[in-house]
């Protein structure tokens, strides 16, 4: 079967709260969504005059999701809830050891009358000392319906 990529509209909220310290990022832009059996791809890139591009890709299964990043900011991170997984985090400033600690996550597929979405709050543990609790939704939304 030919897995075939929609245009969409995403919508990316992310909020990171270190201490009592909570800082929220929001993101919006066009990309493509494709899903085949169990597994649901959604690609965007960020354009950014800094770091220049970077290229997401977020592969979402029943028991994982992973985030591959490239270009500006290179990194793969997975969410396996209750399962740590670790990785490596390069970016222009340097490079930064990830553990991530997978609390929550859901997933709701795209469907003709309702948006994708998908919910992780997870805890990133950077270079072994720095911990920060973290929440991310993702919306997708069809292009014709957004």
């Amino acid at each position: 079967m030919r897995q075939i990529k929609i245009p969409v509209w995403i919508e990316m909220d992310t909020a990171i709260t270190e201490e009592n310290d909570t800082e929220y990022t929001t993101l919006k832009l066009a990309g493509t969504y494709s899903a085949n059996g169990g597994l649901t791809a959604v690609s965007f890139t960020e354009k950014s005059e800094e770091v220049g591009d970077t290229k997401t890709l977020i592969t979402i299964s029943a028991d994982k999701v992973s985030i591959k990043r490239t270009g500006g900011f290179d990194m793969k991170q997975v969410f396996i809830r209750n399962q740590p997984t670790e990785n490596v985090y390069r970016h222009p400033y340097g490079t930064m050891h990830m553990e991530t600690s997978t609390h929550a996550m859901t997933f709701s597929p795209l469907a003709a009358d309702s948006p994708a979405e998908l919910k992780i709050s997870y805890t990133v543990t950077l270079n072994q000392v720095q911990s920060r609790k973290h929440a991310l939704t993702l919306r997708v939304q069809e292009e014709s319906n957004g």
